[in-house]
């Protein structure tokens, strides 16, 4: 039997990854911190991902987004994952042997610190790394941390491993649906964050009795729906 242990209430612009934050010190304080926490991939950012194994020694287990540049969709070229970076010596080495010669500490368009590495314009090879027609290839690194724990956790997701394992977040969005349609949580009865507050409280209590009482009387869990879109599919 699974219960819900946690209820966060946040406003609407705040951010998931400052969400998980918050519920990992809030179970901290209570000893209720998981081995693995199953989250949805608005959660996969390096950032978030090294947070919670540094900080709370909890393994963020989500999707990540992708490597989107056309290099990496390319077969004949050069994606990130070719170059080896030497954190120590703040340099580059690429595909080719080439040795970068900037490294610069700078910030992207939300103020998270990136750096930004650039090698020269001579190169036999220079079609498979970029299109520009004269400036060099450059990238953009998160720090070391996180753009080790992104490179990580893109490798980790093309696994088996991870689909088995992510697989039981089905449950957790179940619990959602749960919530939102047999107990209306979208829906707010009061006006207030406090009050609203409770109002969760209350229908995570409402949850957790629900699945006592189905445990107790041994009512079968329900089967996850199909849609007609994957039965058309099929």
């Amino acid at each position: 039997m699974i219960l819900i242990t946690h209820v966060e209430t946040a406003v609407a612009t705040q951010g998931d990854p400052i969400a998980a934050a918050q519920v990992h010190q809030a179970l901290a304080q209570r000893a209720l911190l998981p081995q693995e926490h199953l989250v949805d991939a608005a959660h996969g950012a390096g950032e978030t991902v090294v947070k919670s194994q540094t900080e709370y020694d909890v393994d963020l287990l989500c999707p990540v987004p992708p490597d989107n540049s056309w290099q990496a969709h390319d077969p004949d070229a050069f994606p990130l994952t070719r170059f080896t970076s030497d954190w120590a010596a703040q340099r580059v080495l690429c595909p080719q042997g080439k040795i970068s010669h900037l490294w610069n500490q700078e910030h992207g368009p939300r103020g998270k610190p990136t750096i930004k590495v650039q090698f020269r314009r001579a190169c036999e090879v220079r079609s498979h790394c970029t299109r520009k027609k004269t400036d060099p290839r450059d990238l953009t690194l998160h720090p070391q941390s996180e753009q080790q724990a992104l490179q990580g956790a893109r490798e980790r997701q093309q696994t088996p491993d991870f689909a088995q394992r992510y697989a039981r977040r089905a449950g957790i969005e179940g619990t959602m649906s749960q919530s939102a349609y047999a107990l209306h949580l979208r829906r707010s009865r009061y006006i207030g964050q406090a009050r609203t507050h409770l109002q969760h409280l209350l229908t995570a209590s409402a949850i957790n009795l629900i699945r006592a009482v189905a445990w107790l009387e041994d009512v079968p869990r329900a089967q996850t729906r199909r849609s007609h879109f994957a039965a058309l599919a099929a």
